[in-house]
């Protein structure tokens, strides 16, 4: 079923509030909805939403009843769970839209690379992301109109480098940089990816060209190496490093993440960034060509950019949150 290629006029933020960058980039997104009207369905904490005049507040309990109230008459639904909700709940909010007749639902992705054989092999938990895409695509084949669209973006360069998930602690002046460090890996900005989210859902062209696709953002790639020198430039101050054997690291958190250790999670996503595997950086998407460059969204380098973090050190919107956990 074909339907005219306008930009969507209503869209479903499905929220789990938690202590992950995704509520910044829900902020974003928020920031930019402009005069239309959406619905926001959100779990846990309503409260700051409900002050913006853009936005009608429905909470849902995850059943098909609330979930069918929520979407009815949403173009798209924009999916921002954290990673241990993406699971049943997201299957469950796929299975709403499109019973509901949404006509594009963009999961939770916003990390790295799931696309990638070697990112899941490394990360296995992070295979549910493939299996919701192969979800749709079922649903597709049995007649369902839904497309989907899978933003990824490496990792988040303004809410990691505050959070230390980088490997910097600004406020210690300390450093853990994984070998030497000049492994290519592909950041974003939250401000980045909710313009690049607005503009797929708004712009004919990106829409067409984000249909059925995973899509790749990034507002610079960079190295470890890179980012301490920028950072010790930024900060005026020299930082002490602490190396990290890579592969050490990856052969002992796969043994526990095997033996039920769900905390070795973050070691190895650390290190589909981090550490080159048979040869190839897996987070440097700039082989895959950048959506936001090609429509015209583009940021400064490097070196401006954690300027900037440091001066606005305390005017972040997420900077009261904590690194993130597993569970």
């Amino acid at each position: 079923m074909k339907w005219n290629l306008l930009p969507v006029k209503n869209v479903s933020f499905q929220i789990l509030w938690s202590r992950c960058p995704m509520r910044g980039l829900a902020y974003h997104c928020r920031s930019r909805l402009g005069p239309w009207r959406r619905k926001v369905s959100d779990k846990t904490d309503e409260g700051g939403l409900k002050k913006n005049p853009n936005v009608t507040v429905i909470t849902t309990d995850y059943s098909p009843t609330s979930l069918a109230h929520a979407f009815t008459g949403q173009d798209a639904v924009l999916s921002l769970l954290g990673l241990s909700a993406i699971g049943d709940q997201q299957y469950a909010l796929i299975e709403a839209a499109a019973k509901a007749g949404v006509k594009r639902f963009l999961p939770s992705e916003f990390g790295i690379d799931t696309a990638s054989a070697q990112v899941l092999a490394t990360v296995p938990p992070f295979r549910v992301r493939a299996e919701l895409i192969d979800d749709i695509k079922a649903k597709q084949a049995a007649g369902s109109p839904m497309e989907w669209t899978a933003v990824v973006t490496g990792f988040f360069l303004d809410w990691g480098f505050h959070v230390g998930f980088l490997g910097l602690d600004v406020g210690k002046h300390t450093a853990e940089i994984w070998d030497d460090g000049d492994v290519p890996f592909t950041v974003s900005n939250l401000s980045l990816v909710a313009r690049t989210v607005v503009k797929l859902l708004t712009d004919a062209a990106a829409y067409e060209a984000s249909r059925n696709a995973y899509v790749y953002t990034g507002s610079a790639t960079t190295t470890q190496k890179e980012l301490l020198a920028a950072t010790e430039k930024a900060t005026n101050a020299k930082f002490e490093v602490t190396r990290v054997e890579g592969q050490k690291l990856i052969d002992e958190s796969t043994t526990k993440l095997a033996g039920g250790d769900g905390a070795a999670v973050l070691p190895l996503v650390k290190a589909v960034a981090f550490a080159r595997f048979d040869g190839e950086a897996l987070t440097d998407l700039r082989k895959y060509g950048l959506f936001n460059e090609k429509f015209g969204i583009k940021e400064d380098s490097i070196e401006a950019m954690v300027k900037t973090l440091i001066e606005k050190w305390h005017e972040l919107p997420y900077s009261r949150y904590v690194a993130p956990t597993v569970g």
